[in-house]
């Protein structure tokens, strides 16, 4: 920025002068200013209001269309120790009987406990399985194999404990080398038959130095120990002990199930089993309608509901702010921070009053809410299960009769509570078109189109493109501005040049006079 030298010849304070005269000058720019910061502020307001229309689109108002979420069900278990039982849509009602035979397991197998290496050194993730007792050759393999997936590892000078495991983890088993209990564990990621393993030896391989039994497959899935020799009775001995994989196994109403895992999902049931049952116990599973949970639903669809409507309510409605405008940053100097908060704040609130876009979505969310539905020859509508506005001064916000965090309405009967269990499928018809017809109607609303972007509520495109061409308003405000400003400098300086030429001649006039 050019240093300027003024008022030498003069006297008078150019700089303000000129600062002055561009105030006046800036009133457009300012203005353009203005503009620019209500329509960020309006668009930020506009922002928070469409992620709350979206979270209540999306939640309990696509909850509210659905039908299955009135077909929720509830199910106790006589033994909640042993099983515990959710139920969807599909569950049969009624009393329901089972018995768990066999719970499911992952096949576990733990070596025997190691000593030390033939060098006497501890045994650690990097000892060489040589020195563990294994030879090394190229056809001395140790194969595992889980399901369709086998992979082997060739025994070499330089294999390592932690070679072999990772062959393990490759084939998708858990492995280690436990330093502290100086034993090998292994167990399949996944419980069930079908997750089995087995640990073959190729060649003259053998585990035994590594505390482990070969592991052979019958062919069937069936897992079992290969004897490493047999003791003083000329019983079979092993290095490892293993656990083997088990499927679950239940009787539900009289028929035999099984699952790989302890989940098993039956006839719109998950069971989730913790024990097996003692010979002569079987469990009485309860299914049952949850009015509760649907009651909770709307409920919650209300809550939200109404807090999206004071929302709109309160800035549609909200008291003008006529003769506020954004404050300069030199006005700013001369206020609290609580009086520029306030100040702002005022004008913020206002920014939507008498929104047309607000104004349509709000009519329309009252309008469909408000419908009527036909069932079996009778019209239901909100009202007709308790749920409506005390009084007209409130806009459109509904209360639950008889609910309990209902102060002006929970003294009052339920209605909606008594209607889900003696009239279900009026409530879940009359609840399902109100929920259709508005998530339609915003559907529509936050359809993409010129003026606006997909999944929203207002012209968020139209505001986007008015601040960018204010903005460029105010860079050729701005460009004006300097042009303006270099002008009274020129002419200012013009003037100091001719008043110094002056003052010059005078004073040389003066010097031939002798009155110098």
């Amino acid at each position: 920025m050019a240093i300027r030298m003024s008022g030498l010849a003069s006297g008078m304070d150019t700089e303000s002068i000129i600062a002055e005269l561009m105030s006046a000058q800036r009133l457009k720019s300012t203005k353009i200013e203005n503009k620019i910061t209500k329509l960020e502020w309006k668009q930020d307001i506009w922002k928070d209001m469409n992620k709350k229309i979206y979270s209540f689109y999306t939640g309990p108002l696509s909850k509210l269309k659905m039908q299955g979420s009135f077909n929720t069900k509830k199910v106790s278990s006589s033994n909640e120790a042993k099983a515990t039982v959710t139920a969807n849509s599909s569950a049969p009602g009624g009393t329901h009987a089972l018995k768990i035979n066999q719970l499911a397991s992952s096949q576990f197998v733990t070596g025997s406990q190691l000593s030390t290496d033939d060098n006497g050194l501890a045994i650690s993730t990097a000892t060489k399985l040589v020195d563990l007792g294994m030879t090394a050759d190229a056809s001395n393999t140790v194969t595992v194999k889980v399901g369709t997936t086998e992979k082997s590892i060739t025994i070499t000078d330089a294999t390592t404990v932690a070679d072999f495991t990772s062959t393990l983890k490759s084939a998708g088993l858990t492995a280690s080398y436990d330093t502290t209990q100086k034993r090998f564990f292994i167990s399949s990621a996944e419980s069930g038959l079908t997750n089995g393993f087995s640990i073959t030896e190729g060649g003259t391989a053998d585990i035994a130095g590594l505390g482990l039994s070969a592991i052979q497959d019958d062919g069937n899935g069936n897992m079992s120990l290969v004897s490493d020799g047999v003791d003083i009775n000329g019983d079979p001995t092993y290095k490892s002990t293993m656990v083997k994989a088990a499927d679950s196994k239940i009787t539900y109403n009289g028929a035999e199930l099984t699952s790989s895992s302890n989940t098993i999902i039956a006839n719109g049931l998950t069971i989730d089993l913790k024990g097996v049952t003692d010979t002569n116990e079987t469990i009485s599973l309860n299914i049952t309608d949850d009015t509760q949970a649907v009651y909770d639903m709307v409920k919650d669809f209300v809550k939200q509901y109404n807090d999206i409507l004071t929302k709109m309510n309160d800035t549609y409605y909200a008291d003008t702010a006529k003769g506020y405008d954004p404050l300069t940053d030199d006005e700013k100097t001369t206020m609290s921070d609580t009086e520029i908060e306030t100040w702002e704040t005022k004008i913020k609130d206002s920014l939507l009053r008498r929104d047309d876009s607000l104004g349509t979505l709000l009519s329309d969310m009252k309008s469909k809410v408000g419908g009527s539905t036909n069932v079996s020859g009778t019209n239901y509508s909100l009202a007709s299960f308790g749920i409506g506005s005390t009084n007209y001064t409130e806009k459109g916000i509904l209360h639950i009769n008889g609910d309990v965090d209902e102060d002006a309405a929970s003294s009052k009967d339920n209605a909606l509570l008594t209607a889900l269990t003696t009239n279900p499928e009026a409530v879940m018809k009359t609840l399902n078109d109100i929920g259709n017809n508005l998530y339609a109607s915003i559907t529509k609303t936050m359809t993409s189109s010129s003026l606006r972007s997909a999944l929203k509520v207002y012209n968020d495109k139209e505001i986007t493109k008015t601040i960018t061409n204010y903005k460029d308003d105010l860079n050729e405000e701005e460009d004006r501005l300097t042009k303006i400003e270099d002008r009274y400098y020129s002419q200012f300086s013009a003037m100091e040049t001719a008043l110094a030429k002056i003052n010059s001649q005078s004073s040389s006039l003066a010097s031939m006079l002798g009155t110098g």
